[in-house]
């Protein structure tokens, strides 16, 4: 005769069985996030030796940010080039730097101005005065146009050219006038916060003495996740 012992022991792994037989299955679907885009700084200019301390974002809503900086070279002096780096806190305060300093590019960018009498959001080429003066006809440059209100103004990368045209590699954010001023030079970060900080800044320090720059700064953040 089966032990007592032995007898509940099979009647717990039955028991067991039976009950994985009839619970039902739990399927649980793939997260998929919510992204938001936000300017934390527009276009500004930045004149030589001075330092810009930018907008404290507040980033404690979100899952996951990327911050974009922009600095572009945009005055006939040679510029030595920029310190850019990336500071973070816990609540607007006690700001500590997370990356940089990072020195951008140091040379005399080349200047010409735009020569199309129709230049809208949307399009994807643009005619200059001398596309030929320095870099903007180089396939993958990244230039800079100055609009008339600053915060307006935009990078754009060449995709081709075939004279008088430009072909960019992405269509036009903005509406611009002719005749505006274009720079050959821009410099670009993407920057991946770590996710329990709660403020980040940026700080743009122009050493040089003589050579005014542009930048800006912005984010993608995950504010929820379904």
């Amino acid at each position: 005769m089966a032990s007592r012992k032995s007898v509940w022991s099979k009647a717990w792994i039955l028991s067991l069985v039976i009950l994985l037989a009839v619970v039902p299955v739990v399927v649980y679907a793939a997260l998929t996030k919510t992204t938001v885009f936000d300017t934390i700084d527009a276009w500004q200019a930045l004149a030589a030796g001075t330092m810009a301390v930018g907008n404290a974002e507040d980033i404690s809503g979100s899952y996951g940010t990327i911050v974009y900086i922009e600095v572009a070279l945009t005055d006939t002096d040679a510029q030595a080039g920029c310190d850019v780096e990336l500071e973070i806190s816990y609540a607007d305060d006690d700001w500590i730097t997370f990356w940089g300093p990072v020195k951008g590019t140091a040379e005399t960018p080349a200047t010409t101005t735009i020569n199309d009498a129709a230049v809208t959001a949307a399009d994807t080429t643009l005619v200059l005065t001398d596309a030929n003066t320095g870099d903007f006809d180089v396939v993958g440059r990244r230039w800079f146009i100055v609009d008339g209100t600053v915060a307006n103004s935009e990078s754009v990368r060449t995709l081709s050219y075939s004279e008088p045209t430009i072909t960019l590699c992405q269509d036009l954010m903005r509406n611009h006038a002719d005749s505006l001023n274009v720079w050959d030079r821009v410099d670009v970060w993407a920057v991946f916060i770590p996710m329990p900080a709660s403020y980040v800044r940026v700080i743009v320090n122009n050493t040089d003495a003589d050579a005014g720059v542009h930048w800006r700064s912005f984010c993608s953040k995950i504010p929820s996740l379904n």
